[in-house]
């Protein structure tokens, strides 16, 4: 290491050139993640809420006898959205530099939401 400026593996000279390289990846990735972070948890609480009332709504109208609910078809419902949920979030995390920010961000978001 001389004047500031090392050799790394990737060819870089100087922390100068490895922001330019992820910087704008980083920083966007972090206010991307603070963003969904604060907006999934705003709408998982409305949801929780609306599926709440919902669940509580069939096991009334159940009970009445108004209807009848084939609960073996409402749990492959609610496995196939966890399902569809697990491979979005496999897609998001392929980018490592975005990734890490932006897991960074989300769980401030989350946190603060």
């Amino acid at each position: 290491m001389e004047n500031g400026t090392a050799q790394t593996g990737g060819g870089f000279e100087t922390l100068q050139e490895v922001l330019k390289e992820y910087g704008f990846d980083v920083g966007y990735g972090f206010f991307l993640g603070w963003v969904v972070g604060f907006a999934i948890k705003k709408f998982f609480k409305f949801f929780a809420f609306a599926l709440g009332v919902y669940v509580l709504s069939l096991i009334w109208l159940d009970h009445s006898g108004f209807i009848t609910v084939h609960w073996d078809a409402f749990g492959r419902w609610i496995e196939q959205g966890q399902q569809e949920f697990q491979s979005w979030i496999k897609a998001l995390f392929s980018a490592l530099p975005f990734s890490a920010s932006f897991a960074v961000g989300f769980a401030v978001g989350f946190k603060m939401g």
